[in-house]
């Protein structure tokens, strides 16, 4: 579902060449401050999850999502880690605002948020609570790390970026919103025993 939900955003033109995506991604539903709060449009804070800069942007992302999604669906059943993922998702922008208010970041208003990265980073939290032995791969440098180890090293990856004020600083601070939203949720919504995560499917 939540592959269909991003193809079908590429197929009906949130990707488009320079000087035309933001009216696009405006109707579609990009996540601002001034859109969602000023205008109190509400449904942003899932519909930005949605929407992303450019291909390398969604193809990034949605291979992630399916390197580590299905484990996560496996043990939550479907519709819960749905509404895990979107929970996720919500909690970015969130983040971004409270990072910006208590002066570790500059937050301008008008400034889009897009893309599945928040939503990602709470499946991985709940990816390493339930497998946090399983080994990954890393392309650079070629070595393998236990899940749990690569989770916290891309968490303090982030943490950094927004402390130091890197390149995307938002969009980071929002990776560590879904984070802890996730860990927040994960105890809270994995089923008691494998029957249960069966049932739910």
């Amino acid at each position: 579902m939540i592959f269909a939900a991003d193809f079908f955003v590429i197929r009906r033109g949130v990707i488009v060449p320079p000087g035309h995506a933001m009216p696009l991604l405006a109707s579609y539903g990009f996540f601002s401050f001034a859109t969602a709060i000023g205008q109190h449009e509400f449904w942003r804070f899932f519909t930005y999850q949605f929407c992303h800069a450019n291909i390398d942007h969604i193809l990034l992302n949605m291979l992630s999502l399916a390197m580590i999604g299905p484990l996560v669906e496996e043990e939550m059943g479907r519709m819960r880690y749905l509404v895990f993922y979107l929970i996720c998702g919500a909690a970015g922008p969130i983040a971004h605002l409270v990072f910006g208010q208590i002066g570790m970041m500059s937050v301008d208003i008008y400034t889009p948020l897009v893309g599945a990265s928040a939503s990602i980073y709470g499946v991985l939290v709940a990816a390493a609570r339930i497998a946090p032995d399983e080994e990954v791969m890393l392309a650079f440098p070629p070595i393998d790390l236990k899940l749990r180890t690569f989770v916290i090293i891309m968490i303090g990856l982030s943490l950094g970026a927004v402390f130091w004020r890197w390149q995307n600083a938002g969009g980071h601070a929002a990776h560590i919103g879904g984070a802890v939203m996730g860990w927040f949720l994960v105890r809270r919504m994995l089923p008691i025993n494998r029957e249960d995560a069966m049932a739910r499917r």
